[in-house]
């Protein structure tokens, strides 16, 4: 798997701004990322746009990923 990060914008804001999504590859992590960023600026899908990426890390076991909602 590998961690994608993705630079996006909110054209109707102006915000532009960076969001990382780990998948098998670009394309899966493309889609998961379009829907989370639109979820998190609590905007429509055709709101956002999902330019290019601008890293991507290959995952290793070791790593730890806090998911949303699990930190106390």
């Amino acid at each position: 798997m590998t961690r994608y990060l993705f630079e996006y914008e909110v054209p109707s804001t102006g915000k532009q701004a960076t969001f990382s999504w780990i998948g098998k590859s670009e394309e899966e992590a493309r889609a998961a990322v379009h829907a989370k960023v639109a979820d998190f600026e609590f905007m429509e899908l055709s709101d956002i746009v999902i330019g290019k990426v601008l890293e991507a890390k290959e995952t290793t076991g070791n790593q730890y990923y806090e998911c949303e909602g699990c930190s106390a």
